[in-house]
């Protein structure tokens, strides 16, 4: 096992070392770039993610154990974080654990761990997606472009959606269930603004995974069903029977209530 693990992280070095060597764990480059906090225990693969980082145009920074992420994430703002789960003295999970609920930073798990049971843990603890290792620094850019677009996203359609007691407002991104305001994720709010655009027709699972997540997404339902989840216990009265995010037969969802008629979009 121990054997394995050196063996990813030198295929993972290899990788990201191809972008250039010269990483260092403070980037030290102009302020006005997006920060991005890297939160991994070891030395060679911190330096060779913060390499990629740094050409990848962001403001790196990098701790090595779970203290110091902590400490750097309650005195500093960052607009995502790359967090390992295996870390020293405060491991990964409580430190998503204390950033759970908190629209920002998002949050994008590095680890070699790659069963499902972990990844659906994280995903419903308020991660916004989850990179097992070994990993190319192309992939892994590829990912922090794609939630750094849903925190940036806008909407194409400025209006008001009321279902029941909640109210999504698409142009000032905000969303409040019984006068009182809900704080979501970007990936939360990515997703229901998807919804809510379409709201009263119900969208299938590849065209939210798709229109989300990324065409590489679209067979992954795990994700989807996840953070339908999160939003349902976010914003229903009673999750286990949802009124504003509803089934749409065995494939979809939609916001609010629709003739059963109605395919699911992208299933016409």
């Amino acid at each position: 096992m121990a054997g394995g693990r050196r063996a990813d992280r030198g295929r993972l070095f290899r990788l990201l070392a191809s972008r250039g060597r010269d990483g260092d764990d403070r980037s030290g480059i102009v302020t006005d770039a997006i920060r991005i906090l890297l939160v991994e225990d070891d030395r060679s693969l911190r330096q060779a993610i913060i390499s990629a980082l740094l050409q990848g145009g962001y403001a790196a920074d990098a701790v090595n154990d779970g203290i110091q992420a902590a400490q750097r994430l309650r005195t500093e703002a960052f607009e995502l974080v790359l967090l390992d789960l295996g870390l020293p003295f405060v491991d990964g999970w409580e430190i998503l654990g204390q950033l759970k609920g908190h629209p920002l930073p998002s949050v994008i798990i590095i680890s070699a761990r790659g069963e499902e049971q972990d990844k659906v843990r994280a995903l419903d603890m308020g991660a916004d997606d989850y990179l097992t290792k070994p990993f190319g620094a192309d992939e892994l850019l590829a990912r922090v472009r794609a939630v750094l677009r849903r925190v940036h996203a806008t909407s194409t359609s400025p209006r008001v959606v009321r279902i029941d007691e909640v109210v999504v407002d698409l142009g000032a991104r905000a969303v409040s269930r019984a006068g009182v305001e809900v704080r979501l994720t970007p990936t939360e709010w990515a997703l229901l603004a998807l919804l809510a655009e379409h709201a009263g027709a119900a969208l299938d699972h590849r065209t939210l995974l798709g229109g989300v997540w990324g065409p590489e997404y679209v067979g992954d339902r795990n994700y989807l069903r996840t953070f339908i989840q999160r939003l349902r216990r976010k914003l229903e009265a009673d999750p286990g029977n949802p009124t504003v995010i509803q089934t749409a037969g065995r494939n979809g969802y939609r916001l609010g209530p629709i003739p059963e008629s109605r395919p699911p979009i992208g299933m016409r």
